[in-house]
């Protein structure tokens, strides 16, 4: 049974502002999952909710560091928007996990603590491709629409230089502890990112976390054998082919965690209607886009929060 335990802790909000709450959310193997709710000013009546999902390592942090972030940029759009942090991110950093723990029991439960009622989905990275596969059982009836940052639809190891972290154990929130980690974390996460120096180091040191050698290995298998078996036999290649959700599709060309050939078969391996953008500096745009810029990049609100709010609040006037 999923309890779900209010933690009645607001992180401060001033008048007319959004309202930021945290709530604990057991998984059905008792797993303490966390769920962060930014309520916009006037509540967000009549439009779904939105479920921010990041990828595996990066927690609350990535969407939400400094008072700058997707999340509290759609909550002042008028959003009432959700943040997970899964086993493994955040506050369950210290968790063991698999991918295939965190589709069949952490997003589950995540989705009924939110209510019953459709929701919209902002999904990032590896763990982003589980939530497409989730929304056709799972999450089956409660995701609307989908905007995908950097999800694979096609699975292999990105480069040696991932595959050599996966193999140390995945340790992401020790990268920059000393130059040679940080030239590692630069050319994975954010390669010509266009985020400045003291914040790039503050998301380094506090969005990611290890991975730890139990998700390293899944995560690593998971590339290797090009596909991810779930406990029910079912693999991820045939989930996603039933995959269907209207989509809008960001790929960043500098991405070295989730490269453009990964991600751009999304159209073809699913039964999805897929909007794609792909960023190139050669079309004037701020950057290439790097894993972690598609989050925290300083033209992200422009290019990306802005074209992402307006596909989702499409059918809602």
């Amino acid at each position: 049974m999923i309890s779900l335990v209010l933690c009645a802790v607001l992180l401060a909000a001033p008048p007319d502002e959004i309202t930021v709450s945290h709530r604990k959310v057991l998984a059905r193997d008792g797993v303490a999952l966390a769920l962060y709710r930014y309520a916009p000013p006037l509540g967000g009546e009549g439009k779904p909710p939105v479920l921010l999902i990041a990828d595996f390592g990066l927690g609350r942090a990535a969407f939400d560091l400094q008072g700058q972030g997707l999340a509290r940029w759609l909550a002042r759009h008028g959003r009432l928007t959700y943040v997970a942090e899964l086993r493994g991110q955040g506050k369950a950093s210290g968790t063991p996990w698999s991918p295939a723990e965190l589709l069949e029991q952490d997003l589950p439960a995540i989705a009924a603590a939110m209510g019953d009622q459709p929701f919209d989905v902002v999904a990032h990275g590896w763990a982003g491709t589980l939530v497409l596969a989730a929304s056709v059982e799972e999450l089956k009836g409660r995701v609307r629409r989908v905007v995908s940052l950097g999800t694979p639809a096609e699975f292999a190891v990105p480069s040696r230089l991932a595959e050599s972290l996966l193999r140390a154990g995945g340790r992401q929130g020790s990268l920059g502890l000393d130059p040679e980690g940080a030239a590692v974390f630069e050319l994975l996460f954010a390669s010509g990112a266009q985020i400045r120096r003291d914040r790039l180091s503050a998301l380094r040191a506090g969005a990611f976390s290890d991975l730890g050698p139990r998700g390293a290995a899944g995560l690593l298998q998971w590339m290797r054998a090009g596909d991810l078996t779930l406990s029910t036999g079912e693999s991820l290649k045939a989930r996603l082919k039933r995959y269907d959700r209207p989509t809008i599709q960001f790929i960043g060309l500098a991405d070295g965690w989730a490269n453009p050939e990964l991600c751009g078969p999304l159209r073809e391996v699913t039964a999805a209607r897929v909007q794609l953008r792909v960023f190139s500096r050669l079309e004037l745009v701020a950057e290439d886009y790097s894993h972690l810029s598609l989050l925290q990049g300083e033209g992200a609100p422009r290019e990306i929060y802005a074209p992402a709010l307006k596909f989702l609040n499409q059918e809602l006037r």
